[in-house]
């Protein structure tokens, strides 16, 4: 009995500061949407140099492939979640690891095109794909629900075993390099410095780069193919992708390397304005998207934090 009642406080406490961690965060939100509703969409041609939103179509000469789904794609975004248990055997995912990285692209529109450098940016994708892999993971509902055809139904599938490599290499902290078809993957044994320089999809990327440094210098790495990351892991996984529009809110500055006079400025995350978001919806959805979330942070989180309170000063007879 009382250790229902201490679990109880220990609840109340949590529900009192996840409410007041979500209504603060709400004013944050809500500056979000003012930044955006205060800055226009405008025309590529006519960007200066800070803050700007222009909306446009990808394009890229240059595709990597995605590590989930083998999708030809300018930038990805994988959200690595595990699954947990607590005391009592019940189970649920938790947040793991995020691992994005692509190559720059252009935004297009009638008026002219601009460089983009992702890195760093929030990312508002439609999701591409989802995959299980470890502990349960296999054929049946899981690839039925995620939209995912299987092997020899004509795509290129990534493996369980690659997944899971997958999964290690990025929890350590090392480059994910991705597998080129018909090539060694990066994170089997038998890769080598050669195999890795012939993946010219990642060569000259931010993880690409530091990864050739790295088995230029000490030979192949490691990747602690040991059980220290053995569980059940769920991979989502988003792409920017070719052809298609995207909304993008950054800061505008001059490209270092431009291949000709129209292609002057580049767009990245500001040291003074970090806002930088990429998304796949139009301004008044992005914009209508924020400020409902901004409302329920600060009008929920308000609530949930008074409710927790309250209940707790009642226990303790304080109220």
């Amino acid at each position: 009995m009382a250790s229902d009642a201490g679990n109880l406080d220990i609840a109340l406490v949590a529900g009192l500061v996840g409410g007041i961690y979500y209504f603060f965060n709400g004013f944050r939100v809500y500056r979000k949407y003012r930044l955006l509703a205060d800055t226009p969409v405008m025309p590529i041609r006519s960007i200066a140099m800070g803050l700007v939103e222009v909306h446009g179509k990808a394009k890229g000469e240059r595709l990597i492939l995605s590590p989930v789904s083998h999708t030809s794609c300018l930038f990805y975004k994988v959200e690595i979640e595990k699954w947990v248990k607590d005391s009592k055997g019940r189970g649920r995912w938790a947040d793991f690891k995020t691992d994005a990285d692509g190559v720059k692209f252009y935004l297009e529109d009638t008026t002219g095109k601009v460089l983009v450098e992702a890195h760093g940016a929030e990312l508002d994708l439609l999701r591409n794909s989802r995959r299980e892999v470890g502990e349960r993971s296999s054929w049946g509902l899981g690839a039925l629900f995620s939209g995912i055809s299987k092997p020899g139904s004509g795509a290129d599938w990534v493996t369980d075993s690659e997944l899971s490599d997958y999964v290690r290499r990025v929890a350590a902290g090392t480059p994910s390099l991705l597998p080129e078809p018909n090539w060694a993957s990066p994170g089997s044994p038998q890769t080598t410095q050669r195999e890795v320089c012939r993946h010219p999809a990642h060569y000259g990327t931010r993880q690409g780069m530091s990864f050739l440094k790295q088995i230029l210098l000490r030979g192949s790495p490691s990747w602690g193919v040991g059980d220290t990351y053995s569980g059940r892991y769920r991979l989502t996984e988003y792409c920017i992708l070719p052809e298609h529009w995207y909304d993008v809110t950054g800061t505008c500055t001059e490209n270092p390397h431009p291949q000709d006079e129209h292609d002057r400025n580049l767009i990245v995350k500001g040291e003074n304005e970090p806002t930088f978001l990429i998304s796949w919806r139009s301004e008044k959805e992005l914009e209508g998207g924020l400020r409902r979330r901004a409302a329920l942070y600060v009008f929920g989180g308000a609530a949930v934090a008074v409710l927790c309170l309250a209940i707790l000063l009642g226990r303790f007879g304080w109220l």
